[in-house]
This record gives C-alpha cells, structure tokens and sequence, in this order.
C-alpha cells in the first residue's frame, strides 16, 4: 500500500510551505479514504503497513488536474490542495495533488513516472 503526493515545482515555494502542502494533501486523502468501504479497506491495510508515502514533483496546475483525472479513472481516492494564500502564494493556488493510500501498482500507474520533489 502506498500514498504519493505530488508538489508542484513551478511555484518556488519553500521547503516549510511545501511540507504544509504535503501534509494537506495526505489529511485530504485520509478523509476521503474514511467514507468508502473499499478506500477505508485499503487505509486500514496502509496504517497497518507503515504507512508508506513519496513526495514527487508535479510540473504545473495542468499536471495536477492530469494525475486527479486518471486518479479518478482507477477509482483512487484522490485530493488537490488549493492554499488559502495567507502566506507566499495567491489565494486559490492549486499546490499539491495526493492519490493513495491504495495498493502500490495502482498509485504507480498514476505517479510512477514523477521525480522526487527537491
């Protein structure tokens, strides 16, 4: 089981704010993954597990919409953070995307291509 979590890299943030993202973005899915039988299946497997996480580099707001969609396609839960702008972005910024927690070869059929976020 695995969650990954992808950052966009156009935006230039700092490393705090990019762990803030991450962070939003593992939350989003935790939650969702609470309200399907199957997600919540898969979360209880993945809490059991370890919790396994990777934080990737998406290219821009276009790369996050594309992973949701084929996200969405393989029926994974899935979550786009858009900040708040109360700190070094604009309000209503799309900054990070989390698909998972769910078995490792779907998640990488959707972020298995993404670089590590640095």
């Amino acid at each position: 089981m695995k969650m990954a979590i992808a950052i966009r890299k156009d935006l230039k943030i700092s490393c705090g704010k990019a762990a803030a993202q991450a962070g939003h973005a593992a939350v989003e899915c935790v939650m969702l993954a609470l309200e399907e039988d199957k997600w919540r299946r898969w979360l209880d497997q993945w809490l059991a597990e370890g919790q396994k996480k990777v934080v990737l580099a998406a290219e821009d707001v276009a790369h996050l919409y594309e992973l949701r969609n084929k996200a969405k396609e393989l029926d994974l839960p899935t979550a786009v953070v858009v900040d708040a702008g109360l700190t070094e972005i604009p309000p209503d910024t799309p900054t990070a995307i989390c698909v998972g927690p769910a078995p490792e070869e779907l998640v990488d059929k959707v972020t298995g291509a993404l670089k590590l976020y640095r």
